[in-house]
Order: C-alpha cells, then sequence, then structure tokens
C-alpha cells in the first residue's frame, strides 16, 4: 500500500494498489483532445535514463500499455524501437496515432485491454506502462506480463505527478480541485510509492528503482488544458462541471499568475523482471 507523503498531485500513483476511482468510472474519450494537446510528456533525461537502463533501444519490441496518447510510445518510436501500443479507450488511441503522425513515427496501435492483449505469446523485450498500471487486474497481469515478455524482458512502470512543492500555482489549484471533487482530498493523492509493491511480490522481481523531480514550462491555457484532461475533473465530472471549473480556473490564474511559469513534478520509474518458474 502506498505511504502518505507531505505533497499532491492531481493524478494518483500509477504504482500503488488501489486506485481512487474506479477505471470504469472514468471518462477517458472526454478529455483525449486536452490529453493529447495539454498533457505534458516526459522529460528528455528520463528516456536517457531508461537507456541506460536498456530500454527504449534502436530494434527493440516494445508493447506499451494504457497507452493513452503516446507519452512513452511515440519517443521510444522515435528513439527507434518498434513499438505496440495498447489501450481500451478508442479515443485515447485515435489522439495516439495523431502524435504519432506528427512525430512521423511508425506505431501499432490497437484498441484492447491491458489483460487480454491477444498478442502473441514471448514477442517483446520490454512492456512499459505509464500513469495506469493501478487499472489493471494484477491477477491477470501476473499471467499475461510473463507471457508476452521474452526471457530476459523487462516491465517498466512509470509515473510523471505534479506536485504543490510551494508553487502557489500549484497550491490555488490544488485547492480549486479540491473544491469540485471532494475525492481528490483522499490521502493517497499525496502519496509516496513502495520500492517494492506488495502486488510484485509473487510474480516480478525488482531490478531498478528511481525517482527525481522536474520542472516543466506552462502557460495559462497549457494549465488549463492539463487541468481539464486530468482525472479529477474532466474525466470525472460531467462538461458542466468541468466547464464551470475551467472558468474559475482561468480566472485565478488570470488572478495570480505569470503568462508563464514552472510547475514540479515528480518523476518514478520501476523496472520489473518476472520471475522465472
Amino acid at each position: 500500500m502506498a505511504k502518505a507523503g507531505d505533497s499532491a498531485d492531481d493524478d494518483y500513483a500509477c504504482m500503488t494498489e488501489t486506485p481512487t476511482n474506479d477505471m470504469k468510472t472514468l471518462q477517458w474519450e472526454a478529455i483525449s483532445q486536452d490529453y493529447f494537446q495539454h498533457r505534458p510528456g516526459y522529460p528528455n533525461e528520463f528516456f536517457v535514463l531508461l537507456q541506460c537502463l536498456g530500454i527504449g533501444m534502436p530494434g527493440q519490441e516494445i508493447l506499451d500499455l494504457g497507452s493513452g496518447t503516446g507519452a512513452l510510445a511515440v519517443p521510444f518510436a522515435k528513439q527507434g524501437a518498434h513499438v505496440t501500443a495498447v489501450d481500451r479507450s478508442e479515443g485515447q488511441i485515435h489522439a495516439g496515432r495523431q502524435a504519432a503522425q506528427q512525430a512521423n513515427v511508425n506505431i501499432v496501435f490497437k484498441v484492447a485491454s491491458a489483460e487480454a492483449t491477444d498478442l502473441p505469446d514471448h514477442s517483446f523485450d520490454v512492456i512499459s506502462a505509464s500513469m495506469c498500471w493501478s487499472y489493471f487486474d494484477m491477477h491477470r497481469m501476473e499471467v499475461e506480463v510473463p507471457r508476452l515478455l521474452r526471457s530476459s524482458g523487462m516491465l517498466l512502470i512509470a509515473s510523471l505527478r505534479w506536485i504543490s512543492d510551494d508553487n502557489p500555482v500549484a497550491i490555488q489549484t490544488e485547492k480549486l480541485i479540491a473544491k469540485y471533487n471532494p475525492e481528490a482530498n483522499r490521502a493517497a493523492r499525496g502519496s509516496r510509492d513502495e520500492i517494492i509493491p506488495a502486488w510484485s511480490l509473487n510474480s516480478f522481481r525488482l531490478k531498478t528503482y528511481h525517482e527525481f523531480k522536474a520542472d516543466l514550462l506552462f502557460s495559462l491555457e497549457s494549465w488549463r488544458g492539463r487541468l481539464r484532461a486530468s482525472k479529477w475533473i474532466g474525466a470525472a465530472l460531467s462538461q458542466e462541471q468541468t466547464a464551470a471549473f475551467d472558468r474559475e480556473h482561468q480566472t485565478l490564474l488570470e488572478r495570480i499568475s505569470p503568462a508563464q511559469f514552472n510547475i514540479c513534478h515528480r518523476i518514478c520509474i520501476q523496472v520489473f523482471e518476472p520471475i522465472k518458474s
């Protein structure tokens, strides 16, 4: 179980055991375009570190689960990996295709659940999951991931989450989120991840864990869009509630923030290998 931390983010940690919102209740289709246009990608140093760990290499076969708009899939493909991107949301897959087209990379996209990809056995060097692992059925993933990985394959779980970190824009935005969605106040929002989570003990062995912070640049427009694409707002609330949040958020930002500003993000990387039977 994740442990409470000293800062908060708007999207629940992908490496905790139980997501605050059930995946089936979140409306990912409603936020696909905002997600595509405004959700920030991982910084360059993230991918440099992964290559030092042997992930994202040219010619590598990578399966990106819960791929969304391609935050991992597109950069991996740009690095020369052969990427298959799977997501259960048709809207997210459509946005992922847009991102791949803009980046001029070839990615195989597939609408399917992570637990039942219907892909060939032992086809991948790496299986990756960004900000989505906690939504999957762990009992089924204990079978599906080893089935899909090659003998020396690795499972990468990553997260990119904004944190308050004494930033007035982030702090006031956090308070506004809680006003519109009190569920966001749950302690899990500010959690830190277990280095060796309980779900991994039966079927996986931890190879490495890394955590660091990075400042990402936003404008007023992109920060508003990033929040509309939040699981706590656009994916959880009605269109009317989301629009009301966005109007109040715009007024808040025009009052307290400069035209451009940095928001600190915590980046976590966990790499596992299946325990060979």
